[in-house]
């Protein structure tokens, strides 16, 4: 069953109306089912477009969260290779004396 093509729900929902209209008998009538099924078509429609917002959503989320965790992979890099350049005047004193030995 293709929920996503419109004519085939209808046709759908209405033959599982008329199963049911068979077994609560006739006391409702036609419009009755026409009208359930037009809600239930409206509902089917309003419910794959929130299904399809909320999986738009969460994709941009996962890339986003992407995007932050590869820039901060790459800043802490770029903070480890900066610090390892730079030495404390302590540092820098040893290395000095190991230089004129």
């Amino acid at each position: 069953m293709d929920l996503g093509n419109k004519e085939k729900r209808i046709k759908y929902l209405e033959d599982k109306f008329d199963n049911l209209l068979d077994v609560i008998g006739q006391n409702y009538g036609l419009a009755l089912m026409k009208e359930l099924v037009s809600r239930l078509d409206l509902t089917i429609d309003e419910f794959n477009k929130e299904m399809s917002d909320l999986f738009t959503s969460l994709k941009n989320r996962e890339s986003d969260r992407q995007k932050y965790l590869k820039n901060r992979n790459k800043t802490s890099k770029n903070k480890k290779k900066v610090s390892e350049k730079k030495l404390t005047k302590w540092e820098e004193k040893l290395k000095e004396l190991e230089q004129t030995k």
